[in-house]
């Protein structure tokens, strides 16, 4: 996968401006249970009480219980809404009753939410990502405190919102946008949405990148098509002259190790120029490019409210929501 940021600086800091964005009320549709429509490998479903079994397909996800995957397991979910969530390996997962509220403990989930049905969250142990009639891909690691938030399109109400639990940092993402939160340092950059999706597992068979693909009328992902398309076809082509190399940070979704080379070069200020950073990986996946400046009517803040600080520590996690126009920015 590919990133594109503005200049590479030590820091590699990207700076979020603008006023924060506030989101329509919407009538708020509850979920009440979910269907597993998929699954390959193991894949469990937790009771409140702690009692295991494995899930099988059309089996109920309900309130309050945790569905589980092991390595190189994923699954496929559907709410009463029509909400579809793709889960990746090694991932804890549950909802709360009568809410629109995902808890993620670790690993990662596609998540396509139809219109009209109200505000969606995503909770990790640093940050909260609010959505509405769109598509997102969050990524928990616990044990680094590292959060990835990755928007996937543009909606008609607003943009992805990420909150970062530690200061209430808000961030806006745009479709081909991603953020990283972890420790106390985030970081926003832009990632090569067609690379993804030609990619990514976790994506596979939905047909996002083919504006030919003409869906049944009981595809769940009806309704978001349109703002995914847009996305994709408003991106800019990617210049690898110009963007940092990600060894399978964000296409494998695999375990740990695929993070360790990668995230402290993003979170830990590095001196390194753009050359040292693909050497990480001899045949790269992907590309990303800078983000457009703040328009000349945007008033940046003053004074960055965050830099980048020490790696994150082990431990627990989080997940951001943001609002305002994003620009890149190198750190004081």
């Amino acid at each position: 996968m590919v990133f594109r940021t503005h200049g590479f600086s030590a820091a590699l800091l990207a700076i979020v401006g603008g006023a924060a964005i506030a989101s329509p009320a919407l009538a708020e549709v509850p979920w009440a249970w979910a269907n597993l429509r998929a699954s390959t490998d193991q894949v469990n479903l937790v009771s409140a009480s702690g009692n295991t079994r494995p899930a099988t397909v059309a089996d109920c996800f309900c309130p309050g219980e945790t569905l589980s995957t092991s390595a190189a397991a994923r699954a496929e979910v559907l709410f009463n809404d029509g909400s579809l969530t793709r889960v990746g390996e090694q991932a804890s997962l549950r909802f709360w009753p009568d809410t629109r509220k995902l808890l993620l403990n670790q690993g990662t989930v596609a998540l396509f939410v139809p219109p009209n049905q109200g505000r969606t969250t995503v909770q990790t142990q640093n940050a909260t990502v609010g959505l509405n009639s769109t598509a997102v891909v969050v990524r928990y690691v616990p044990s680094r405190q590292l959060t990835l938030v990755m928007a996937l399109g543009d909606s008609a109400t607003a943009p992805v919102l990420v909150t970062t639990a530690e200061t209430g940092q808000e961030l806006a993402l745009y479709g081909g946008q991603m953020a990283f939160i972890g420790g106390s340092g985030w970081q926003v950059v832009e990632f090569d949405l067609l690379e993804f999706y030609h990619t990514s597992a976790l994506v596979a068979g939905l047909h996002l990148d083919d504006p030919a693909y003409r869906p049944t009328p009981q595809d769940p992902l009806m309704g978001v098509r349109p703002d995914l398309l847009r996305a994709l076809e408003q991106q800019t082509p990617f210049d690898t002259e110009n963007a940092i190399l990600d060894p399978a940070l964000i296409n494998d979704f695999s375990p740990e190790a695929s993070l360790q080379d990668v995230e402290e070069p993003l979170l830990t200020a590095p001196s390194t120029p753009v050359e040292e950073l693909r050497r990480l990986t001899e045949t790269p996946p992907g590309v990303v490019n800078p983000l457009p400046d703040l328009p000349a009517t945007a008033s940046p803040p003053a004074e960055s409210p965050l830099t980048v600080g020490a790696p994150p520590v082990e431990g627990p996690t989080g997940t951001p929501t943001s609002a305002g126009t994003p620009a890149l920015a190198p750190a004081p």
